[in-house]
């Protein structure tokens, strides 16, 4: 099944331990590959967004469950788009995988709003606002004065 490949990263989120976890480091090759250039990066989160939303859709009504814990496409997206305002190197390819990990489990405002939308769109809303949370932050935080 096509959807359940895209929303589970190609299988990591049928791993029993961490699948979360496990799903944003798939992002980190992919934000090394795609930050190349920006429009790439931006481009691929905008169809990876919408892959994921149709797909997450379908294993929410194929499981019953709002937000299964194999869907991980949704960690993928938010991880590469914690790229949006910063480049990637090394320190920020570390710094944005831990801030944005405690920010998916610990969902503050606004972030847990969007997990309020229904299924697949709930599903990768929140983490794509919290991508772009842990942007904004590392960028406030990295970037001087």
């Amino acid at each position: 099944m096509l959807a359940e490949l895209i929303a589970t990263g190609f299988y990591v989120g049928k791993i029993p331990f961490a699948p979360g976890t496990l799903g944003t480091l798939v992002g980190v090759p992919l934000v090394l590959f795609l930050s190349i250039e920006n429009k790439l990066l931006l481009g691929a989160i905008v169809v990876l967004f919408f892959l994921g939303w149709i797909s997450a859709e379908a294993m929410v009504q194929r499981t019953g469950n709002p937000d299964p814990e194999e869907v991980v496409i949704d960690e993928i997206v938010g991880y590469m788009a914690s790229f949006l305002f910063i480049e990637p190197s090394y320190k920020t390819i570390i710094l944005a995988f831990i801030l944005f990990r405690v920010i998916d489990i610990f969902k503050p405002f606004p972030v847990n709003l969007f997990e309020k939308f229904p299924g697949g769109l709930g599903v990768m809303a929140d983490d794509l606002v919290g991508g772009v949370l842990t942007s904004f932050i590392l960028y406030l935080l990295l970037t001087p004065l």
